[in-house]
């Protein structure tokens, strides 16, 4: 997700035309996956999560050093959390963005009352209000649930979950930074000893389960013997007069006085649609959590995690000591030959194109590569439009390798639970309203092994899931950071002004050549032409070209508006049997690669990409906030 506030005001000032604009979405009858009729409740079968987890943990730091994994699978990272939400005995802790009351959402839940109710475990969960989608009915529910489980929301518009249009635009107008700060930060910390921390949210699209679009994310797990700053950060946090308790938001309060919201009482209650059963049994599974998760773990050097203070004064107030986005400035300064950049959002602010133009201009040789999202693979086409706007700089002032991400890139069979979406069935939601990806499913996609219920293992070329012939996709939201491949980042931090001046952040420094050679690996298998879009300068004929980049110069440097529909730069395609090692300005470029457009994937008239040059053109006012 990026920029809250613009996207909240969209909703609130365009009600009536936003559906009039994107059009509808037809139903679709279908099969649907059947409820879960289970009886089953919190204490009737007990919960079993990995019985040497702790034993590990202590040997793993019996010599002080802390060992981190990557979750890169969004299915093997929902395992981890559900097994260390089996595993905790005392505590479980948890910041998040976005908690969506979706099938993920409320199997998480069902897990963490199962701990509180089955061991004494307490359970603490912080949420930041704008977009979590919970219903009143349900917070009042878990705030009643047991007193060990605790729900807090962070900087909740007019103390109510769900303000009216009027009572939100008030509150925009008498304090318009408090109203932008959202809490961004995603951390899970279990016991004080193990933590997670990363991209994702709780949501299906975070961890393999909708039918359309999925996130391609990125988590770090780490075991250290001291998780102070961390657990520090966390009880800030949840001390902060910005995180309310759940009682006591309005429309809540109003629910529990009256007593009239549902009660969940069994594990059919909780509505999961069986989406998680193989999930359920791997989380269990001792020989799969140590082989998958505890094996991957790896000690590094050295670990330092860096976090914005609860209210993100530091932004403003160079006094203040918590400022992640200073400190990742630090380190990109520290740079002498590489920078490798992931990012769902590429929007420099002000500050960061004076930085990386001081880099280049005193270290003209520093390489600085930027993996982020094609139009076609974005969830946030305003943001996307931003760096439309600003190719030219990135490329030409600032000398980027700038990568676009399909949204059906080759390797998509490895980079998550591919087969499980091409295959099921979808749910009611899905059913009631397909996904509708808005982009053309690439031809000459290579096929790929499947596993077919009862048959084995299959090749297959079709990208549609069976049964409401969509494409399960997959959109870029990992965040990370390596510098000359000795010290690494991972966390929530996007690059674009949001998350500098508006959102708290979170993440962990890592300084580990091995470490930074295993992430670099990741990233350049997202990179490659195979599954990535080279963003490179259109050829054209010299005098068309001259004349072209002069309008576009002039267009660029007005203040408000960008009229200009001819950009500066392209997306290419490898050719096939060409070398992908050549440059965009190397003398033979065009050559081995081939112009596939601005907007590859995308019909003219697609109405993401109709948006999203309209934004480029009218909206740079809203930069600040992307």
């Amino acid at each position: 997700m990026s920029f809250p506030t613009l996207h909240r005001l969209f909703l609130l000032a365009g009600s009536v035309s936003v559906p009039l604009f994107f059009g509808c979405v037809s139903t679709v009858e279908t099969r649907v996956l059947e409820a879960e009729l289970s009886a089953e409740t919190y204490v009737s079968s007990p919960q079993v999560g990995y019985p040497g987890l702790w034993d590990e943990v202590e040997s793993a730091c019996s010599d002080g050093k802390a060992r981190v994994g990557l979750l890169e699978h969004g299915d093997e990272a929902l395992v981890a959390r559900v097994n260390l939400i089996r595993s905790a005995r005392k505590n479980i802790r948890i910041q998040t963005f976005l908690w969506s009351p979706d099938e993920t959402g409320r199997w998480v839940v069902w897990e963490l009352i199962r701990a509180v109710k089955q061991r004494g475990v307490t359970v603490e969960i912080l949420i930041d209000h704008m977009f979590s989608e919970q219903n009143p009915s349900f917070l009042a529910f878990l705030a009643q649930i047991d007193p060990k489980l605790r729900v807090k929301l962070y900087n909740p518009n007019e103390r109510m979950i769900h303000p009216s249009t009027l009572e939100s635009l008030i509150d925009l107008a008498i304090d318009f930074r408090k109203f932008n700060v959202r809490m961004h930060n995603k951390v899970i910390i279990v016991d004080g000893r193990v933590a997670i921390t990363g991209g994702r949210n709780f949501s299906n699209k975070y961890f393999d389960r909708s039918l359309g679009q999925n996130y391609k994310d990125r988590d770090l797990l780490m075991v250290s013997p001291d998780c102070k700053g961390i657990t520090k950060s966390f009880r800030d946090y949840w001390r902060s007069d910005w995180a309310v308790p759940a009682e006591e938001l309005l429309d809540v309060a109003e629910a529990l006085e009256s007593g009239n919201f549902q009660k969940y009482e069994t594990k059919g209650d909780f509505d999961c649609r069986g989406l998680f059963a193989d999930a359920d049994r791997r989380a269990s599974n001792a020989g799969y959590v140590k082989r998958n998760i505890i094996d991957a773990l790896m000690p590094v050097d050295e670990i330092e995690w860096i976090f914005d203070d609860p209210k993100k004064q530091a932004a403003i107030d160079p006094g203040k000591e918590s400022d992640i986005a200073s400190k990742l400035a630090d380190l990109v300064k520290s740079a002498r030959e590489t920078i490798l950049i992931q990012s769902p959002y590429v929007v420099l602010s002000d500050g960061a194109v004076r930085l990386f133009s001081e880099l280049r201009e005193t270290n003209p040789n520093l390489q600085v590569t930027v993996s982020t999202n094609s139009l076609a693979a974005t969830d946030s086409w305003f943001t996307y439009a931003a760096n439309h706007k600003e190719k030219r700089i990135y490329l030409q002032d600032l000398g980027f390798d700038l990568r676009e991400f399909k949204p059906i890139p080759h390797d998509i069979h490895e980079m998550m639970a591919y087969g499980n979406l091409l295959l099921r069935l979808p749910t009611p939601s899905e059913a009631e309203n397909p996904p509708d990806p808005e982009f053309h499913v690439p031809k000459g996609l290579p096929s790929f092994p499947i596993a077919i219920p009862g048959a084995g293992v299959k090749q297959r070329t079709d990208r549609l899931n069976d049964h409401l012939r969509t494409p399960p996709y997959l959109c870029l939201h990992g965040k990370s950071l390596i510098v000359d491949d000795n010290v690494s980042f991972v966390g929530s931090y996007n690059l674009d002004p949001r998350s500098g001046l508006y959102n708290t952040e979170v993440g962990l420094v890592v300084k580990d050549a091995d470490f930074a050679l295993k992430l670099r690996r990741l990233i350049e298998r997202d990179m490659a032409p195979r599954n990535s879009y080279l963003i490179g300068v259109k050829k054209g004929l010299p005098l068309l070209r001259t004349v072209n980049f002069l309008f576009y110069k002039i267009s660029e440097d007005l203040p408000l508006f960008d009229p200009w529909p001819f950009r500066y730069a392209s997306s290419f395609e490898l050719r096939p049997g060409k070398e992908s090692v050549m440059p965009y300005h190397h003398p033979r470029f065009h050559e081995n690669w081939r112009d596939v457009g601005s907007f590859p994937l995308m019909g003219y008239l697609a109405r993401k990409q109709m948006a999203a040059r309209l934004f480029k053109a009218t909206g740079m006012i809203f930069k600040p906030l992307l």
